[in-house]
């Protein structure tokens, strides 16, 4: 049986880092080390993690792929584990993966997630792929294969031959592992079952769209594999998820950036939940 790290990269998250780690160490089996890595925190987060028994770094702020890198450099285990501070696995989860580490010779595992809203409540989607199978690298630009960065599991191996998380990246930091790591190490693998839950936040990162073109740059400049027209399609989606969580009209730029793509189905929908953001403001 490998040994495993789970590493929680955190920023004053005072108030949801113990489920986190309490989830994370009551998974079986129990042989877990689990690393909280403070990304510049100025709450109790740090005091809460020791609390609960995780192993604490107290780092300088600077963004979630530095704290997962630097959680990496001094974790143990021989399979990394990855959880936000604010989202929190099903018991099941850990065994799950191992089960499939044991006999899958690919790149990474990842179940499904669960969105929570604010109030615990299930949202009406899934994250990911709802069956048990490989999955290419390709598949990993389309929205629909994407489960949360709380949702996979890697091999140290795998993890450094892809060095890790892009430290530039503001956003999709964890689509640009899977994508990278899929391409270098081979498919990924995939559990239809859900053992992640998701936080939706207003605030997280992945609701912020300053620096939209800077970070695609950014993203971009590591994806040489990847074809022009498959860049521009994710880079319209990039635009469109930006859109959607902006009130109408200061969404309109977003939606132009996105050339418009009246065909998409997600555009609907990007539309109707900007109209939504108007009413709440």
């Amino acid at each position: 049986m490998p040994s495993y790290s789970v590493i929680i990269p955190a920023y004053n998250a005072e108030s949801t880092v113990a489920r986190a780690i309490r989830s994370a160490r009551e998974q079986q089996p129990r042989m877990v080390e689990v690393i909280v890595a403070c990304d510049g925190c100025t709450d109790r987060t740090l005091a809460v993690s020791e609390e609960e028994g995780a192993v604490v770094l107290d780092l300088p702020k600077a963004n979630g792929s530095v704290a997962r890198n630097q959680g990496a450099r001094v974790a143990a285990g021989d399979l990394f584990f990855f959880l936000d501070a604010d989202d929190w696995w099903e018991a099941g989860k850990v065994e799950s993966h191992l089960a499939v580490h044991k006999e899958f010779d690919g790149s990474f595992v990842t179940d499904r997630s669960t969105p929570r809203k604010l109030d615990g409540s299930p949202a009406y989607w899934r994250g990911g792929k709802d069956f048990d199978g490989e999955v290419e690298w390709q598949t990993f630009l389309s929205h629909q294969a994407w489960a949360g960065g709380s949702s996979f599991s890697v091999t140290k191996e795998n993890y450094w031959r892809v060095n890790g998380f892009n430290e530039k990246l503001q956003k999709f930091q964890d689509v640009d592992f899977w994508l990278r790591c899929a391409f270098e190490c081979g498919p990924a693998r995939t559990i239809s079952k859900s053992y992640t839950n998701y936080r939706l936040s207003e605030s997280g990162v992945s609701r912020k769209t300053e620096s939209i073109e800077q970070n695609l740059s950014d993203l971009f400049s590591g994806w040489p594999f990847v074809s022009s027209e498959q860049k521009r399609a994710f880079r319209s989606y990039a635009f469109l998820l930006a859109a959607e969580f902006t009130p109408w009209p200061d969404s309109v730029p977003y939606f132009r950036k996105a050339h418009w793509p009246v065909l998409q189905r997600y555009f609907w929908k990007c539309v109707i939940q900007s109209f939504r953001a108007r009413r709440m403001v």
